[in-house]
């Protein structure tokens, strides 16, 4: 009986961790330039521990493009949202990729994408 209250006492911790809310949940606008300083924009959606990636990105030779795809949170605090964009689960042969963004206060995310400045604002 004492190792299950024991038991107890390790888990209660990390099931209480796993239900924290993602201060990043909700619904974002993006706004980037692409590698030939091409305008672009989209959305990005985070719930929890994954989400939805999808921007305005059309290339004819590029099927990946344009595509909306699956996100996994890998790191969501205070100060940084971090996730995969996991295209290679929607389309065989897609790239994943890892976004890394740094807060700019509550409404905002910045990281940059194909070295350009990538940010996120937030829609509700």
């Amino acid at each position: 009986m004492k190792s299950a209250w024991i038991a107890l006492g390790l888990c209660l911790p990390l099931a209480c961790a796993a239900q924290a809310p993602n201060p990043w949940d909700g619904k974002w606008k993006v706004d980037f330039r692409t590698e030939r300083g091409t305008p672009r924009d989209g959305t990005v959606t985070v719930a929890g521990e994954g989400g939805t990636w999808d921007l305005n990105v059309v290339q004819r030779n590029d099927p990946c493009a344009g595509r909306a795809y699956p996100i996994e949170v890998q790191v969501a605090t205070a100060d940084q949202l971090v996730f995969k964009v996991a295209r290679s689960k929607t389309l065989a042969g897609c790239q994943d990729n890892t976004m890394r963004l740094k807060a700019n206060g509550t409404n905002t995310l910045e990281g940059t994408l194909f070295n350009q400045p990538f940010v996120l604002t937030r829609m509700n």
